[in-house]
């Protein structure tokens, strides 16, 4: 068993414990498409992680409240912000989402994704966005086929973000209706980055396609959003470096301003 057999066992056991029972439901918030988002800002776009912890590090907020972690991506200009919902892994909360569905932006529901039962609950709690992993649904993982979890997504109002890691997955994303697909330089068995993966794997498929594609994970710096810009990335996703620097907004202003 890797790594992402042991979230997939993870989300499982939080499915039946109760976990994702759908909370009761918020006022409704306007639609905010983080598709929409992310084509505003095309070739700049970045998607900014909120996570209390990870597997290779345990405090990453430092003393910091999710509200004012969101706040300071905002002001650096990030279109959207990507919100752990995995408490057994990340320290994430499906509270996160609901406490910042009031700053008006975009937000991405993370986690490891098995049951429709947690679409009903990313919806209820103010997410606008669902992050699919694709080899999820290959293992084998997930409560229904790959089709089926975006068209319930949908029907909830929500966007998908499908997240592939080879050119092959790349190829079955694309004949999908994800709204948007996010190429992961970290291999979610291993938890090893492989920062030249995105690129590899879009040069690979030569998307003929409009969706905006994203690269996920390991980006730190302008110079990595300019390559990966590049070579046709329309946005990106940052977590741990946003979270480690000393200053989260600068260093937004200088990923968002290459």
């Amino acid at each position: 068993m890797d790594h992402l057999d042991r979230f997939a066992r993870s989300a499982w056991a939080r499915v039946r414990s109760g976990y994702y029972s759908p909370p009761a439901s918020r006022e409704a918030h306007p639609t905010r498409s983080l598709t929409r988002a992310v084509r505003a800002r095309w070739g700049r776009a970045i998607v900014a992680e909120v996570k209390p912890r990870s597997p290779a590090t345990p405090d990453l907020l430092r003393g910091r409240s999710v509200a004012e972690v969101a706040r300071a991506y905002l002001a650096g200009g990030a279109v959207g912000i990507s919100v752990l919902v995995d408490p057994d892994h990340f320290g994430g909360s499906l509270a996160h989402l609901r406490e910042l569905s009031e700053l008006g932006v975009p937000l991405l529901a993370k986690d490891f994704l098995v049951d429709p039962a947690q679409l009903v609950a990313y919806a209820r709690t103010g997410a606008d966005c669902a992050l699919f992993i694709l080899a999820l649904f290959r293992r084998g993982h997930t409560s229904c086929g790959l089709a089926e979890m975006i068209d319930r997504a949908h029907a909830l109002g929500l966007e998908v973000l499908l997240e592939v890691s080879s050119a092959a997955e790349l190829e079955e994303a694309l004949k999908s209706e994800a709204d948007l697909i996010g190429i992961n330089s970290r291999d979610l068995a291993t938890l090893e980055l492989e920062p030249r993966r995105p690129v590899e794997v879009l040069r690979a498929v030569v998307p003929d396609d409009t969706r905006p594609i994203l690269a996920l994970s390991g980006i730190s710096s302008p110079k990595e959003v300019r390559a990966l810009r590049d070579a046709g990335f329309a946005g990106f996703l940052v977590g741990t470096a946003l979270l480690r620097a000393p200053d989260p907004e600068a260093l937004l202003r200088e990923l968002t301003a290459t």
